[in-house]
């Protein structure tokens, strides 16, 4: 199985860093957002990866490219700890880039047609938007991968429960009656009181090639866009889509604030971090009277 990890958006709510830069790229906790989506593919045996791009697709491959100008710099300075980062990083995975052609419609759907010329025929593929992070014990595409492969549906699709407040900003799932995990239709971004549930899809999916049939015969939606919701909300009408609620916190990082929470979160994780950002923001906190 590949996995494709798409970056082709215009980033608008990253401007102005966005534009030298895709927002993926830019840190979480010191590390490029995109590369944690690369380990947690490659810790569920997907290193055969296609990161879809629109443009400054440069940086993101120099990133996961051997740099020997960097590597000596290290090995002379001494600092072999973080030669071994640098070199793991190298070679973790086989990634290849791939340019979204300009005559495909603009969505998040559409970097599944960029990438088709690049999976293997017949085969399942591992789907996901770059601009999110989820933590948990398990990596998210291992625990999509026990469920695809117990039960061989057309489509996996990961979800969260999130508040009542929030299900207008997402797309809510509703499941056939009966079913405990199988879906009958997606409500995008439902009118406050009126969503069918509070499990909401989240972007990691598994397709198989049945997707990209239904993608070849679907019209553009909202904003004239190829939104990979119709697509999954139409191939549940013919076929099995299994609903997996993750185990993890899920964070969306698609905006400068929602990046700086994950920031903090993922920090807080982290040994060499944790202790004293943990004081900085108690003191942070006493120095505004909260």
């Amino acid at each position: 199985m590949k996995g494709i990890i798409t970056i082709a958006g215009y980033g608008t709510r990253f401007l102005p860093a966005s534009k030298a830069i895709p927002k993926e790229m830019i840190p979480i906790a010191g590390k490029p957002l995109i590369q944690y989506h690369v380990e947690g593919l490659v810790a569920a045996g997907i290193t055969e990866i296609i990161v879809v791009v629109r443009d400054a697709g440069a940086i993101v491959q120099d990133h996961f490219s051997p740099d020997a100008q960097l590597q000596a710099h290290l090995r002379e300075s001494g600092k072999l700890d973080l030669l071994e980062d640098v070199r793991r990083v190298d070679r973790m995975a086989d990634i290849v880039l791939v340019r979204q052609r300009e005559d495909l419609p603009y969505g998040n759907a559409t970097p599944a047609l960029a990438a088709r010329n690049w999976l293997n025929p017949g085969e399942p593929f591992y789907y996901m938007f770059g601009d999110d992070i989820v933590m948990g014990d398990v990596e998210i595409p291992q625990q999509m991968l026990n469920t695809f492969e117990e039960r061989q549906p057309a489509a996996v699709l990961a979800a969260q429960e999130v508040p009542d407040e929030e299900t207008h900003l997402y797309g809510c799932i509703e499941l056939k009656p009966g079913a405990e995990d199988e879906m009958m239709r997606i409500v995008e971004k439902p009118d406050p009181g009126t969503a069918p549930s509070n499990l909401v899809q989240i972007g990691h999916f598994i397709f198989t090639p049945e997707i990209l049939d239904v993608l070849d015969n679907l019209e553009t939606g909202k904003g004239g866009e190829l939104w990979l919701t119709d697509a999954v909300d139409r191939l549940a009408t013919v076929s099995s889509v299994v609903v997996h609620p993750i185990e993890g916190i899920w964070m969306a990082a698609g905006d400068p604030l929602r990046q700086l929470k994950a920031c903090i979160e993922v920090s807080l994780r982290r040994d060499d971090m944790r202790d004293e950002l943990t004081d900085y923001l108690r003191s942070l906190n006493e120095r505004l009277g909260r």
